[in-house]
């Protein structure tokens, strides 16, 4: 039962941060950075999402599982989940070179945003199901 509650409150962290990113990329591409937007980057945006979120759901699927099994699923989500963003990246500058820049630049962004996002919500998932435990 505490799963589910927890997925459920990641669930609309995450929706929340999503909401809150795009807000704030409409208000910078649409003032400041006018001339950088990239038509790929809801793409970008969504693909970094949806990977944050099912790697998410994969580790604290993995936490309820078998906690001891931990790290070696921490490992490998991670790198599945870098293999795909290589390969989104590699696919997205093959097709367009000329904006490679600000292509990687925002992808950096959205990468580092959801990462330490994710790290924070992993951790205090698997304090508060480390304290549930004992």
């Amino acid at each position: 039962m505490m799963i589910i509650t927890a997925r459920r409150k990641f669930l609309k962290k995450v929706l929340v941060l999503c909401l809150l990113i795009a807000c704030v990329s409409l208000i910078l591409f649409q003032s400041l950075l006018k001339g950088y937007y990239l038509k790929i980057f809801p793409l970008q945006f969504a693909v970094v999402s949806l990977v944050t979120v099912v790697s998410h759901l994969r580790l604290m699927t993995s936490v309820e599982q078998n906690p001891r099994r931990f790290s070696t699923t921490f490992l490998s989500v991670m790198s599945a989940k870098l293999f795909i963003y290589l390969f989104f990246i590699l696919i997205c500058l093959l097709i367009d070179r000329s904006n490679a820049i600000n292509f990687v630049a925002t992808f950096l962004l959205l990468y580092v945003t959801f990462t330490i996002f994710e790290v924070i919500e992993i951790s205090i998932f698997f304090k508060k199901n480390q304290n549930s435990s004992n």
